[in-house]
């Protein structure tokens, strides 16, 4: 299966898992900061968009179908990250994704397959 890059499905994985917390944690904000709840809110639909880019730009370089199968794949992986929040906690996940996730994405796009539809 030369349109699975197994490492670049890994990174959207870790992608989902650290938007997804950020998800959970302004959906249960309690916080007084503004500043930091509207930083949230920012960095998870920049998120959203750049997930969207990549199931985009790996359908455009491998073909059609992939992306569907890598959606199912990263929502499956996303349970993975309950056993990283019974380690570290869901704020902490979070917290960790303003860096995570744009390492994470940088990694993805880096490496989709080129194998042409």
């Amino acid at each position: 299966m030369q349109s699975f890059s197994w490492t670049s499905i890994l990174f959207y994985v870790a992608f989902g898992i650290f938007v997804y917390y950020q998800q959970l944690h302004t959906k249960n904000f309690q916080g007084d900061s503004e500043g930091f709840h509207m930083a949230l809110n920012l960095s998870i639909g920049i998120g959203m968009i750049v997930g969207l880019l990549y199931l985009v730009n790996y359908g455009i370089a491998t073909t059609w179908w992939v992306p569907i199968v890598i959606f199912v794949i990263g929502i499956l992986g996303t349970f993975v990250g309950v056993i990283a929040e019974r380690i570290i906690g869901t704020q902490t996940l979070s917290l960790a994704g303003f860096i995570g996730w744009p390492l994470c994405a940088y990694y993805m796009f880096a490496y989709i397959p080129k194998t042409g539809a």
